[in-house]
């Protein structure tokens, strides 16, 4: 049998949707789509294959996967360098080849990786975050919105506030004509393994990452529009030149008139880092200001002054919005507590020294599929209890 037996076996719709992602049209939910398919298959799907098909569709495709996919690990302490896709650590579908290569190289470094390689321990598998948060209305009743039914919550003012499915709240004005009376704030907090975005009513949109929360006004009648923030946020800030857009977050001020941007402002990060992707934005404090421009970051550091960096890595800063991780030589500590706060774990160290990872991976795999890709570095290996994860040497 051959590569093409298996073409034959993927479904159109999955196929449509391949080709949509190859050339950039899949909108987020078929990119969702598509990566639980990928993830529904075992390297046992393709045991129709002989060992001399595999190695020969295995050359085949190894040049044109090393113009897309790579995933190597730096270790400090001696400074060598491991192309990942050597060991078939394919962390994306680019096409469908890619996808079977993935399969068919796991399968042959599964047969070669000695028994204490693998995931140590009973494995209690930890499936990934998804839209989980409250809100708190103005006058302090909260509402589960994950287990709420889809449709109008209630009015704040003279705005509706609608659950929209899928993980989005709108809120909508009402009569202008009425008087707006007095300013009503609402509160959405996401816990860990939980993400939501909410449409303001102006409409602005906000995409609030795990353990991360946004104060704002269910209307903007203020000539400032200002809201306030914990943990990690992306904005998409409805154009309005009279009346300029401000996020607060800790001692920090962001303040832009229509631009999209990230902030990751986590307590247990080194600092602030604020990553314009369009428009223009101005970080501000006690100490001083900066300006920065779309591509760069503004760092806030734990003396409260700011670094700009000119050339961010913007992907990365933006990546748990579009449904990966992506580390762009990430040393083991930060890739640890992304996992913990996307899936909702505890993590301990039992290993010494350190590890720079780059690579791309999918929010949407259980925890055991992400780590798995990380132990093939053979230097660092998982314990998966319920709850927790340790880390061994």
């Amino acid at each position: 049998m051959s590569l093409s037996y298996w073409m034959k076996h993927v479904p159109d719709s999955i196929q449509s949707l391949i080709h949509k992602y190859l050339d950039g049209s899949a909108t987020r939910d078929e990119k969702k789509l598509l990566d639980e398919w990928y993830y529904t298959f075992s390297p046992e799907d393709f045991t129709f294959l002989s060992d001399e098909e595999e190695n020969e569709i295995g050359r085949r495709m190894k040049d044109r996967l090393d113009e897309y996919l790579y995933f190597q690990r730096k270790a400090v302490r001696d400074k060598r360098r491991f192309n990942f896709l050597r060991v078939a650590a394919v962390l994306s579908i680019v096409s469908i080849s890619s996808l079977l290569y993935y399969f068919l190289a796991n399968r042959q470094v599964e047969k070669k990786m000695p028994p204490e390689t693998a995931v140590a321990g009973p494995v209690k598998d930890i499936a990934p975050g998804g839209n989980k948060a409250t809100l708190m209305l103005g006058d302090g009743s909260t509402i589960v919105l994950d287990s709420t039914a889809n449709g109008q919550l209630g009015t704040q003012g003279n705005t509706r506030v609608i659950k929209l499915g899928n993980g989005q709240l709108q809120y909508q004005k009402g009569n202008t004509s009425n008087s707006p009376g007095k300013m009503v704030y609402n509160t959405i907090a996401t816990p860990r393994g939980g993400q939501y975005q909410v449409m303001l009513a102006d409409g602005s949109k906000v995409w609030l990452n795990a353990s991360s929360s946004i104060r704002f006004p269910a209307d903007f009648s203020d000539r400032v529009r200002e809201v306030e923030i914990t943990g990690e946020a992306y904005f998409e800030v409805a154009h309005n030149v009279s009346r300029p857009f401000r996020v607060i977050v800790k001692d920090m001020y962001v303040n832009v008139l229509g631009t999209h941007f990230n902030i990751m402002a986590y307590d247990d990060e080194n600092g602030i880092h604020t990553t314009l992707l369009e428009g223009s934005l101005k970080v501000s404090n006690e100490k001083g200001d900066a300006l920065i421009s779309p591509g760069q970051q503004a760092v806030l550091n734990n003396k409260r002054s700011f670094r700009v960096v000119r050339n961010a890595d913007v992907e990365e800063a933006v990546a748990w919005k579009n449904g990966k991780f992506v580390f762009n030589s990430a040393n083991i500590h930060s890739v640890m507590r992304q996992i913990e706060r996307w899936y909702n774990v505890d993590v301990t160290f039992e290993r010494e020294g350190d590890l720079h990872f780059t690579g791309q991976l999918s929010r949407y795999a259980n925890v055991s599929q992400l780590l798995r890709k990380l132990e093939l570095t053979n230097e660092i290996h998982f314990r998966i209890e319920k709850g927790k994860i340790t880390v061994l040497p």
